[in-house]
């Protein structure tokens, strides 16, 4: 017994030490996980801390890259900082009031510890599209290195610190959004003027109405805008300018979802990516036909135009089928054709539709005749037995001969089949004349794009009381009542009644779009003319209509609309060159003067550099908001 407790008690005192160091153990173990797990949070903290500052300052950088890329005179405007901070890599240690240190600072990191670079690409960013031209700094790309001071993790490092680095990557990337009424230049002082009695009206549309790019502090100068009607719900909209002025004018009715909104970031052009049309292989011809062929409204008869290439057409006398500019009327000092139709031949093919114009000898009203299709036989037929539009007269080889009534060597109202028109010299000028919509096919786009090559007044001009001819209250082929009188359009695409000649039209809409606007009345008189509704220059969806006018970038033009007639343009009115000072010099211009009066409509977006209004002229422009273009944004990356 007593050798056993000799021997146990060094055992009894090995067990009690034992279980002290384990206790040790245990609480240095848990303090270590304590003191890791400090650390750990502390770097967490720090980490999330350093990566919303680095996102900030990156966000920051790129809005400036924008404005750099968009609008370079926005430079040190409206509380900008100068954009020579865009380019070079830098820390904050110096360029401490950029935009990117500045907002680093506002999250507590500022010196050598946030560094800025501008590489040129992000890795997993797809390149900008060729179509937005060549953007010098299209990428920023924002790092922070934070020091963490440490709680356990310095007792094993001489140091006491663990560095952690947080980086964005930001820039410019195209983003869909629907397109309000533009106006792009960057620094002119009544970008957008609208003067005396001159209204602008618009209903519907995105949340943003009109946007002004300018840094003029008097880039609006207003009379009547009311967008009162716009807006996604009809109760208002936004109407935004960089420059000014900063308070909204007296005669601006923003509605009760409006806001005026300034400074307002520029949006730049929604149609940089649009490349300009090439032209056209064929050449555009002329032709006259006679009231209600195709859709002509004209009881004197029209001249129909077909779509192609206009850069060398003829301001002479021409025969029909040839190349005529578009200056209208036909007459005068403008083209005229030298017979109203070509004489019946023996034996010649005459398809279904067919026109020719039997001498007069033979023919006594020079009345045009339609071919219901076959081939000419040897003798002609007795043209004079058919004197009364509407008679029909049999011909050699089965055809039979429908008189359709007179046509006009100098015909006042022209109609255009659907495709693309590219315009040179003279570009398409009406003046005391109509334009309409033709009912064939054309290319099957179902409208028209004119594009204008060449700049200064070679664009759209439309002066003296064009589209103010009286409305048809009767009509007949060459004489109508009143007299010059024009059949009034309809906008569902019916014929007009039987009194005023059962003249097809063109349905406004685009197949399968929407329906017609319930804003636009039933039927319309003056100037009708529809963008395509497919093809390169329509709508993706098909079921809107595209570019009406395209004014050639490379080459400024001074594009007027005036006149004391009705209107109705149905798609988009692009006219976009150049930074100067003088219209149709080095920057492009819209004008719209005169009397267009209240039933002048637009359905579909304006994009220019400059937009004067004067006069009493007025403008209720229809905005779609599902129709989306592609423009730059500044956006968080990676």
């Amino acid at each position: 017994m007593i050798r056993f407790c000799i021997i146990g008690r060094p055992w009894r005192r090995q067990r009690g030490q034992t279980f002290l160091v384990i206790v040790v153990f245990i609480a240095v173990f848990l303090l270590a996980v304590l003191g890791l797990a400090t650390d750990y949070t502390q770097v967490w903290a720090h980490r999330q801390m350093a990566q919303g500052a680095a996102d900030a300052a990156c966000q920051a950088a790129a809005a400036d890259l924008f404005l750099n890329a968009i609008s370079p005179a926005a430079s040190g405007q409206n509380g900008l900082q100068p954009f020579s901070w865009i380019g070079s890599p830098f820390d904050c240690s110096t360029n401490a009031g950029s935009p990117p240190c500045a907002y680093a600072a506002l999250n507590g990191y500022s010196g050598s510890n946030v560094s800025v670079t501008f590489p040129s690409s992000l890795a997993g960013v797809a390149s900008l599209p060729g179509g937005f031209g060549t953007v010098a700094n299209p990428y920023v790309k924002v790092k922070i290195t934070d020091h963490v001071p440490m709680s356990f993790t310095k007792l094993a490092s001489s140091t006491g610190t663990v560095d952690i680095s947080a980086s964005a990557g930001c820039g410019l990337n195209p983003v869909a959004v629907p397109i309000p009424l533009v106006v792009l230049h960057p620094t002119s002082s009544g970008a957008l003027s609208v003067a005396g009695a001159a209204t602008i009206k618009v209903l519907g549309g995105p949340k943003r109405s009109i946007q002004v790019d300018s840094t003029s502090s008097t880039a609006v100068t207003t009379g009547t805008v009311d967008l009162s009607q716009a807006g996604p719900g009809g109760s208002g909209a936004d109407f935004g300018a960089f420059g000014g002025p900063s308070t909204k004018p007296a005669g601006v009715n923003l509605g009760t979802s409006g806001n005026w909104v300034q400074p307002s970031a520029p949006i730049g052009d929604p149609w940089a990516t649009i490349a300009a049309p090439s032209k056209p292989a064929n050449v555009g011809t002329a032709t006259p036909i006679p009231f209600a062929f195709n859709g002509c409204p004209d009881p004197k008869g029209c001249v129909e135009f077909t779509p192609g290439d206009y850069t060398a057409c003829s301001a002479g006398t021409i025969p029909p089928g040839g190349d005529a500019c578009l200056l209208l009327p036909f007459g005068g000092s403008n083209p005229k054709f030298n017979s109203g139709g070509a004489n019946w031949t023996a034996g010649q093919a005459y398809p279904a539709g067919a026109l020719i114009l039997p001498t007069a000898a033979s023919n006594a009203g020079s009345f045009v005749f339609q071919s219901s299709g076959g081939t000419a036989g040897t003798t002609a037929p007795a043209w004079n037995t058919a004197q009364t539009p509407g008679q029909t007269v049999a011909g050699g080889g089965g055809i039979v001969w429908k008189n359709m009534g007179p046509d006009s060597t100098t015909p006042s109202t022209a109609i255009f089949d659907p495709g693309l028109y590219y315009l040179g010299v003279n570009g398409l000028s009406i003046k005391q004349a109509t334009v309409r919509m033709s009912t064939v096919a054309g290319d099957g786009t179902n409208g028209i794009t004119f594009y204008f090559s060449l700049g200064g007044s070679n664009s759209v001009t439309v002066t003296a009381n064009a589209g103010s001819s009286a409305a048809c209250t009767s009509a007949s082929p060459g004489s109508g009542t009143p007299n010059n009188c024009v059949v009034s359009y309809k906008v569902d695409g019916t014929a007009s009644s039987v009194a005023t000649g059962s003249v097809p039209s063109r349905v406004l809409q685009c197949p399968g779009g929407a329906a017609n606007p319930t804003e636009v009345p039933a039927t319309i008189n003056g100037n009708i003319l529809f963008a395509p509704c497919s093809g390169t220059y329509g709508s993706s969806d098909g079921k809107n209509r595209g570019f009406l006018f395209f004014q050639s970038r490379s080459t400024a033009a001074n594009a007027s609309w005036g006149g004391g007639g009705q209107f109705l343009l149905s798609g988009f009115m692009y006219f976009h060159s150049g930074t100067g000072t003088t219209c149709g010099t080095n920057t492009s211009c819209l004008s719209m003067n005169g009397g267009s009066g209240s039933g002048a409509f637009t359905l579909g977006n304006i994009v220019v550099d400059k937009l004067n209004m004067t006069g009493n002229s007025g403008l209720t422009m229809i905005l779609n908001p599902q129709v989306t273009f592609q423009v730059l944004k500044p956006q968080l990356l990676q």
